[in-house]
């Protein structure tokens, strides 16, 4: 571990850059315009809708093993953990069938549907494909690959469910409250989920552990309250769309700020740092680097 030192640089400068508000440039993908795709169906208890994403998410990040791409969907898990907790425990959201059924399970379904695109060679937009890009050939840290895939899944694919969804209830009234109070899940999952990514695959992500180093703690959850602010704002921006060509606007406003975050996201590498994480990963979990083609999402289970 003697390159210790710099990937500690390299995790500071990418986690701090997150406070920097980026705009402008030119990235290409289609927006969705309809319920997303991917194999989830939220039919019945909200809590069974929460236990088949997590399973679903758990058995791509058990299939991945070492593979950088399983950063991500490991930290996916600890939020869908949270989102549990929560509804067991009855916290009061004004409308949990929403916000734990529909929303979850459309945002979730966005980000199988960008994993099995990518995994079938088929083209996906440019925030996702900057994020498993650096999964396969970077020489990035696994902190990198989470703040990727959460670029990716919340500035780029946020707005669009959102939009598809509504933000008003039925009854009237905006739905924003209750997206607000989801931050307090999010932020209940950040610490486990730091500390499950630092043991399973790149010791580096435990300079972010909140435990010992608070300001790398405050500094996550500012950059992701951020990020969900932007994405509301964005999605209002589609509903308020008064034609497609306003809401292209829109959209090309949303594909090119996530790209341009994924670049900044990207660019500081450690020559020869993926090495030292794979074979910190086998040490740790045992398993070889899983090869794209094998990984099959499986079927969540139905009530």
């Amino acid at each position: 571990m003697g390159r210790r030192p710099r990937g500690v640089r390299t995790f500071i400068a990418v986690t701090m850059a997150g406070v920097i508000a980026l705009s402008g440039g030119t990235t290409s993908a289609a927006a969705p315009t309809a319920a997303p795709a991917g194999p989830l169906v939220c039919q019945g208890a909200v809590i069974r809708c929460v236990q088949d994403a997590r399973r679903t998410l758990e058995g791509i990040r058990d299939r991945l093993g070492c593979d950088h791409r399983a950063p991500f969907p490991a930290i996916y898990v600890h939020l869908e953990r949270s989102l549990e907790a929560a509804v067991v425990d009855g916290e009061p959201f004004d409308e949990p069938s929403w916000l734990a059924g529909s929303l979850n399970t459309g945002f979730v379904n966005l980000y199988l549907d960008a994993y099995e695109a990518d995994r079938a060679g088929r083209p996906v937009p440019a925030a996702w494909q900057a994020a498993f890009a650096a999964a396969r050939t970077a020489d990035v840290n696994a902190g990198q690959d989470v703040l990727l895939g959460a670029n990716a899944h919340i500035q780029r694919d946020m707005p669009y469910v959102l939009a598809t969804l509504g933000l008003t209830r039925p009854e009237g009234g905006t739905r924003k409250p209750d997206y607000d109070r989801f931050q307090k899940i999010l932020d209940r999952a950040y610490s486990p989920a730091v500390q499950d990514v630092a043991s399973r695959y790149d010791p580096v992500v435990a300079l972010a552990d909140d435990r010992w180093n608070p300001i790398a703690g405050l500094t996550a959850r500012q950059l992701f309250r951020t990020w969900r602010a932007q994405a509301w704002e964005h999605a209002r921006q589609l509903a308020d769309a008064p034609d497609q060509a306003a809401r292209d606007r829109v959209a090309h406003g949303i594909e090119t700020n996530a790209a341009r975050w994924a670049h900044l996201l990207s660019a500081v590498r450690v020559p020869d740092y993926r090495p030292v994480r794979d074979d910190y990963c086998r040490t740790r979990t045992g398993r070889e680097l899983a090869p794209a083609a094998s990984v099959e999402i499986p079927a969540p289970a139905r009530l």
